[in-house]
């Protein structure tokens, strides 16, 4: 029998740590082997999991699905009795002898004959021979039950040329093979790998080395553009947490792709990096993309690197127990993400306050306002799990309100960037604070007791956030309703979708064509093809609105291409009226008071600037 192993041209000497070994040359249709040689075992019966969920995702993935011809051997080589005992566990008898374990790994990229739960991207794997391989570590290796906490020694041997993007750092590396190692799986699953061609670019920022690595297959966009296009970007980041940064290295490893299947765009974050999934542009189509995407992420070497609870901290990877702290965890990280951009002149007012908005109207339009924040959280995995989204909304609407509360209650002195850096050093890296303690512990650091109602009465509780008190607060008055005449290119931007099979922007519902969208022609289901000659696709939507935004003016003759299904076909279809601005009622709207008080000046200046 050959093992895998003989290419690495030795036997490998059995101890207490997990070896694995994977060599990236030997692409089996569209799989790899994966060999592990394990750590010595005392039991007779040994349990090997792949995870059933990985921190940062909130849906059961079985990543064993993609696991097959799994066999276990012992030193001689002699096959030892292997149960599935379920779709992520593997049942192995005279433990007490075993030496290694061997299985195949298929990619969740591009595996449609493997039936299951959707697995977002970013959290994926993709397996392209001399191509390109998106290795989240879960997706490739497990562990053994009450053996998390061993060290992990991960090796593989790569194609010519190859550069392995991590924020590990190789223990061993040289033109065939590298080795990484980790201080246990938890840690190993916090690294995701990607291995490409190197286009790569590192900046220092606060004291760390931040690693730019971009695969883009028709080369629209570069390391360095976008190491460009974030710099700034980082520099506010690092200002808007203390100076400095508690990381010495981080990874963003950005996969550009011309071919959205049946996924979606997006990233996931990890403490010392973030995995990307991201439509392929130029570096003028994706600018505020990446800055967006880039900005959330990488607040998340605070929380949940810094601050985070049991559940999190010792993560169970196929019997998880969820955490009633969305609201931090991608709430304020997703406010501090748009509220850092404010402060540091990256956007302006105006665009901010937009932000704001679109964030009011998806809360308000798409999710349950009366359903505690805290009880979503605990059931996102199954009861609640098409509200989750409303992190990226209402969570981040829970940050500003307490961010501003705490600055009125404070003389503008304190606000969430104080908080989460005094729960740091509360906490850390290595110490979880319990579920139930939290809120009291912020009241206790903050001395606020308000604070504490703020939390039972709009994050335990179900009442709606005190928006309209908390923005007249710092100046802004917030309308929930309004007439008013306003351009449009005839369909609200809150009913359009992407149709990920030919990746194109299309109208929901006929619910948000207005009545110059109805004068156009538009119909639900409407592919957009250009407005006014000008291409309108996904990654050029934004520069394509805004051009006709700024631009055309009343009785103007718009001109619409558009895709629209016939029967069973699919033709295009040219559309044509003259501009007209319509009445509409416009929702949440947000503008600064026109006089605006002393101390709501004060307040604004201590919310918005440095």
């Amino acid at each position: 029998m050959t093992l895998c192993l003989h290419v690495f041209a030795q036997k490998v000497t059995q101890n207490t740590s997990y070896q694995f070994f994977v060599d990236l040359n030997k692409v089996q249709n569209d799989k790899l082997e994966v060999s592990l040689v394990v750590p010595k075992l005392t039991q007779e019966e040994a349990i090997y999991n792949l995870p059933k969920i990985v921190p940062g995702t909130y849906a059961n993935y079985d990543f064993g699905r993609y696991v097959s011809n799994f066999k276990a051997f012992d030193a001689a080589g002699k096959p030892l009795p292997v149960e599935k005992v379920n779709a992520n566990s593997y049942k192995i008898k005279k433990a007490k002898t075993l030496y290694k374990v061997s299985y195949l790994v298929d990619d969740s990229w591009d595996s449609p004959e493997i039936k299951g739960e959707y697995i977002f991207e970013p959290a994926g794997t993709d397996i392209e021979k001399d191509t390109l391989f998106a290795i989240n570590t879960h997706g490739f290796f497990g562990y053994f039950d009450n053996l998390k906490k061993l060290t992990y020694q991960v090796t593989f041997n790569k194609p010519k040329g190859f550069y392995g993007a991590t924020s590990m750092i190789a223990s061993k590396s040289n033109a065939n093979s590298d080795t990484f190692t980790s201080s246990n799986y938890m840690d190993l699953v916090d690294a995701p790998i990607m291995y490409s061609k190197p286009d790569t670019t590192v900046l220092k920022v606060g004291g760390a080395d931040i690693l730019i690595s971009v695969y883009s297959p028709n080369k629209k966009l570069t390391s360095s553009e976008i190491a460009d296009n974030v710099k700034t970007l980082l520099e506010a980041q690092k200002e808007y947490l203390g100076g400095t940064l508690p990381i010495k290295k981080y990874a963003f490893l950005i996969i550009l792709s011309d071919n959205l299947k049946n996924g979606s765009y997006g990233a996931l974050e990890h403490s010392y990096s973030s995995f990307y999934y991201l439509p392929e542009g130029s570096a003028d189509e994706l600018t505020q993309t990446v800055k967006d995407v880039c900005a959330h992420e990488f607040f998340h070497i605070v929380t949940p690197l810094s601050i985070h609870s049991e559940e999190i901290g010792n993560f169970d990877f196929n019997q998880p127990k969820m955490s009633k702290h969305l609201w931090l965890y991608e709430g304020t990280t997703e406010y501090a993400a748009g509220h850092m951009q404010m402060k540091y002149d990256l956007i302006s007012l105006p665009q901010y306050l937009s932000m704001i908005r679109s964030k009011i109207n998806n809360m308000t339009d798409r999710y349950k306002d009366d359903l505690p924040f805290t009880e979503m959280s605990l059931g996102v995995l199954d009861k609640y799990k098409e509200q989750y989204q409303n992190v990226y909304e209402k969570g981040a609407l829970i940050g500003l309100c307490l961010d501003i509360k705490l600055r009125e209650l404070s003389g503008g002195k304190y606000g969430t960037q104080n908080l989460m850096r005094d729960l740091s050093k509360y906490y850390g890296k290595d110490k979880s604070f319990q579920d139930a303690e939290l809120f009291d512990k912020i009241t206790e650091i903050t001395k606020f007791p308000e604070i504490r109602t703020f939390f039972k009465r709009y994050v335990e509780g179900n009442e709606p956030l005190p928006l309209e008190e908390i923005l007249k607060s710092v100046g802004i008055e917030y309308q929930k309703s309004v007439k008013l005449k306003e351009k449009t290119i005839g369909v609200s931007l809150f009913h359009l979708g992407i149709n990920p099979e030919t990746n194109k922007v299309f109208i929901i519902d006929e619910d948000g064509i207005d009545e110059f969208g109805k004068k156009l022609g538009y119909k639900a289901g409407d592919e957009f093809v250009s407005l006014n000659g000008k291409p309108l696709d996904l990654s050029s939507f934004r520069a394509t609105r805004s051009d006709f935004m700024q631009n055309t003016k009343e009785n103007d003759t718009i001109e619409a291409i558009v895709i629209r299904k016939e029967g069973d076909k699919r033709v295009e279809v040219k559309l044509s009226t003259a501009l007209f601005i319509p009445e509409i009622t416009e929702k949440n709207l947000l503008k600064l008071a026109e006089a605006p008080t002393e101390a709501q000046l004060n307040l604004q200046k201590a919310w918005l600037r440095p």
